[in-house]
């Protein structure tokens, strides 16, 4: 038991030293080394230096799913010099588990639902800081295994943050679900920003380059058309505009 626990130590001493002299990548490969144990308890130290080691090692660790739980720990935490990273980190993570088809043996459906609803609480949360809130909606999109959206498209759109809208739409599925081609049309409609409208516009019509266009014009219905014309009558992201285009086409 003291020899694990001196070894314990020894890893974390190594991996803060590391970040102490600036070397991110060997504080990662001493992380590494150490085992996911090891950077669980660098991203829980009360210093800096051993949660930015925790940090960097994590999307590089065995079992590094796991450490989703500590890494959104540390994402809602004060300090913005680790938060914001250990977000990034913790997206990082969940985005390569997105890949798999299938889930490893070793883990369960309801661990990645737990982990989701841990960055739904975090961007959700209005007082955190709107990078931050973008990072969490991204990653539990990305833990999100039935829509990949993370946070219902309806009530992301309630969000008085024009930045958070537009990061919720831009998370839709490419072609567009036909359930989610009502809410886009809405957005398109209503929505007071005209730039969230036109990034929703983009996607919705996108799919209008491939499929029939007419489920697409059903679901704008005439107030939908009608902003949208205007919208690519305005100035914009040429990219955007483009795909915003093909519903008038």
């Amino acid at each position: 038991m003291v020899h694990s626990w001196i070894v314990f130590a020894a890893g974390l001493a190594t991996m803060r030293a590391a970040i102490d002299r600036g070397d991110v990548d060997e504080a990662a490969r001493q992380g590494m080394l150490a085992g996911p144990d090891v950077i669980a308890q660098a991203l829980a130290a009360p210093d800096r230096p051993a949660k930015l080691a925790g940090i960097a090692a994590a999307p590089s660790a065995t079992d590094r799913e796991e450490l989703l739980v500590p890494l959104a720990r540390l994402a809602a935490g004060p300090d913005r010099r680790t938060a914001l990273p250990a977000a990034r980190a913790a997206r990082e993570i969940a985005r390569e588990l997105a890949m798999r088809t299938d889930l490893p043996d070793d883990l369960a459906a309801e661990d990645v639902a737990t982990w989701r609803r841990s960055f739904v609480d975090l961007a959700r949360d209005r007082d955190r800081w709107i990078e931050l809130r973008v990072i969490a909606l991204d990653t539990a999109a990305a833990l999100d295994r039935a829509q990949g959206v993370g946070i219902p498209l309806d009530e992301t759109m309630t969000d008085p943050d024009p930045a958070f809208r537009r990061a919720a739409i831009a998370l839709v599925p490419a072609p567009v679900p036909s359930g989610m081609r009502r809410v886009l049309a809405e957005i398109i409609a209503k929505d007071p920003d005209a730039n969230v409208a036109l990034v929703a516009a983009a996607v919705l019509c996108a799919d209008a380059a491939v499929d029939p266009p007419q489920p697409i014009l059903d679901a704008l219905g005439g107030p939908g058309l009608d902003r949208l014309r205007s919208l690519v009558a305005s100035k914009g992201s040429a990219a955007l505009l483009r795909d915003a285009k093909r519903c008038l086409k």
